[in-house]
């Protein structure tokens, strides 16, 4: 039909038309489109064209991009990379990173079979080559040294196809938690933060539990959503985000328990022992609190008398033994501030019905008096304190302790 038709085009004035997929008539010289379209001879070219249509919707889909091979655990050894990194930077000393917690966690995959074995867990034909070079193990460390920013690379005899998981970016994703590997103690989130405690304790650090779980909740350490800063080649969905994807910060039990469990799985023996110049000693300790709560000085002396009594504050009481029988993880934040309460209730003479008498008593007060007073009533605490504290102290240097 293009050939019948003769009019000159208005742009170049050529007459050498042709027909869009549309129908529309074109100028084969300057490429000018007119509103003219061409008749159909017969409903065969309509049908033609629906056909073509339906044909080009029907393309093969691109396939999802998976990204590199990886593993779940290569997905927690970044985890800690960055977590690690992040408590340096809060004052832990540097040697944490490579010397600590790099051994406790190759030590790690090797029990578990993830990983320094010719047989990895998961599969029969795998081998493991590993970028992190031995060195000689230090004094001061669980084992060897080596690097934590190395990742684990496995060569695989199957084909890529093969090997990559459909329920999961990571290739072992979707048996991660399968019956077989939950005999072993897998790795989980909350397995991170006992990572780091683990090391922390090992260094005699000053950050405590408490610290570590506060820093995570203030994201000052990676954990909630940490996933999202993954490497692009670590694609993540599907059974990898019921690994890695956490909603809260755990328990300080959680934590404590998941620690000794793994302390008992890497055969950890006697930890460095912790001296009265230790921070995590009770008597440091105590003093870190008494100013957190806004308590005299004053109050340090008694507490301290207090753990000699007791006994608390012993090396062998405070040493973490792990694979002594019968033993748990010692709690030292909350040995701490027992030992504060505890020399309160001794120097008021309180025991719990006088404590609900005073209590009840000091919420009418708060009732009576208008929040400006507040700073008046803090002061005049502090300063029946102060003296009960050093007539108490001047009782006991004159007549001992009862």
């Amino acid at each position: 039909e293009q050939k019948d038709f003769k009019q000159a085009c208005e742009q170049c004035s050529e007459v050498h038309w042709g027909i869009t997929d549309e129908g529309k008539f074109f100028c084969k010289s300057c490429h000018n489109v007119i509103e003219k379209t061409a008749e159909v001879p017969s409903e065969d070219f309509i049908q033609n064209v629906r056909i073509s249509s339906i044909n080009r919707g029907l393309k093969k889909k691109r396939k999802v991009d998976r990204g590199c091979q990886w593993y779940v655990c290569e997905g927690f050894q970044y985890i800690l990379n960055q977590q690690v990194k992040a408590l340096i930077i809060l004052g832990a000393s540097p040697q944490i990173k490579d010397e600590i917690l790099c051994n406790l966690w190759r030590s790690y995959l090797q029990k578990s079979q993830q990983a320094y074995t010719n047989r990895p867990t998961g599969s029969k034909k795998k081998r493991m080559v590993s970028a992190v070079t031995s060195c000689s193990s230090g004094q001061d460390s669980p084992s060897g040294s080596s690097n934590l920013d190395d990742r684990c690379l496995f060569l695989e005899s199957k084909s890529e196809d093969e090997v990559a998981s459909i329920q999961s970016g990571s290739v072992d994703g979707s048996t991660y938690r399968s019956g077989a590997q939950r005999e072993k103690l897998l790795m989980s989130m909350p397995m991170t933060l006992a990572f780091c405690y683990l090391a922390l304790l090992w260094l005699r650090e000053s950050i405590t539990l408490v610290d570590l779980l506060r820093f995570a909740e203030m994201e000052h350490v990676p954990y909630l959503n940490t996933f999202q800063h993954f490497p692009a080649e670590m694609v993540l969905y599907g059974n990898d985000t019921h690994i890695f994807q956490v909603q809260a910060i755990p328990s300080y039990d959680e934590i404590q328990k998941n620690m000794h469990s793994l302390a008992v799985f890497l055969n950890l023996r006697e930890f460095p022992a912790i001296s009265e110049k230790c921070f995590l000693h009770p008597d440091i300790l105590v003093i870190k609190y008494l100013m957190e709560a806004n308590l005299p000085e004053e109050m340090h002396f008694w507490t301290r008398e207090l753990v000699k009594q007791i006994g608390i504050g012993e090396t062998t009481f405070l040493t973490f033994q792990p694979l002594i029988g019968g033993t748990t993880a010692i709690n030292y934040e909350v040995q701490a501030v027992a030992v504060i309460i505890v020399a309160l209730k001794l120097l008021f003479g309180l025991n719990d019905k006088i404590e609900w008498i005073a209590s009840k008593e000091a919420k009418k007060i708060s009732k009576a008096n208008p929040e400006g007073n507040e700073l008046n009533v803090n002061c005049y605490w502090s300063l029946i304190l102060v003296c009960s504290c050093r007539i108490c102290e001047s009782t006991f240097l004159e007549e001992g302790l009862p």
